[in-house]
């Protein structure tokens, strides 16, 4: 006779929450076992230079004769990095089914073999194994997607001349940076299309301009005609492999 589950505390519920249903088409099942929902708690997380993050999962599984354990679950990068959690708690919601929390550690300081490398950046699985009592069993395969990502960052636009006369030409600066895993600091990022936005004053939504290319040390660059007051800002949209980014803005007056 199989020990059944310990009920633990109940886990307290994410924020902003992005539900995944299991490929069952692709997955490996026998008998009535089924993994019926995971949930993870970020559908893409950011990870810095320096400072880490931390993705959580919940999964549901259910089982007639009852889930006796949830085998092996990790998360696995694109380059094959293997993340096990830190944090793994499951309660028994009934007789037939129970809830598993999971916390992933994602670290960039690389003092560890689970630490993010640049080649883990983009889509990332969660894989795991639900085992009934009587040995019925789902296999996740190829498992729930997730996104990780190397953080992008945008410097402040700069625009000058300020105040600016009506009808002059008018520069806009800022500078874009991507998280380097392997080497734990801000790299320039080149040659990224970056869109110049501006909201006139008295109002409250920001449209694009244009857009301008980074130049090899991820700076940004661009001349126009002042034609109205209001804010000039640089937002990126990212990327497989980066996330996306939006500046502080600059108000600028026009006479």
């Amino acid at each position: 006779m199989r020990k059944p589950y310990a009920a633990v505390a109940t886990v307290a519920p994410l924020v902003a929450l992005a539900a995944v249903a299991p490929a069952a088409h692709a997955d490996t099942t026998v008998g009535d076992t089924r993994i019926t929902s995971i949930t993870v708690s970020k559908a893409t997380t950011g990870v810095g230079a320096t400072l880490g993050s931390a993705v959580g999962v919940t999964l549901t599984a259910a089982d007639g004769s009852g889930i006796d354990s949830v085998i092996g679950p990790k998360v696995v990068g694109p380059d094959g990095l293997v993340i096990r959690p830190t944090r793994n708690e499951c309660t028994v919601q009934s007789a037939t089914t129970v809830q598993c929390f999971y916390s992933f550690p994602l670290s960039p300081d690389g003092t560890d073999a689970q630490d993010l490398r640049n080649s883990s950046a983009g889509a990332w699985r969660f894989k795991a194994k639900a085992v009934a009592h009587d040995g019925d069993s789902h296999h996740l395969s190829p498992g729930a997607p997730l996104g990780v990502k190397r953080h992008a960052k945008l410097e402040a636009a700069q625009a000058t001349p300020e105040p600016v006369d009506k009808g002059e030409k008018l520069t806009v600066t800022g500078w874009l940076r991507r998280a380097n895993w392997d080497t734990n600091v801000w790299d320039d990022y080149a040659g990224k299309l970056v869109a110049l936005q501006f909201r006139k004053s008295g109002t409250d939504t920001f449209k694009t301009v244009k857009t301008v290319t980074t130049d090899s040390a991820g700076k940004l660059r661009t001349t126009l005609t002042a034609d109205t007051t209001g804010t000039w800002r640089w937002r990126f949209t990212g990327n497989p492999v980066a996330t996306g980014a939006t500046s502080q803005g600059d108000r600028v007056e026009v006479r």
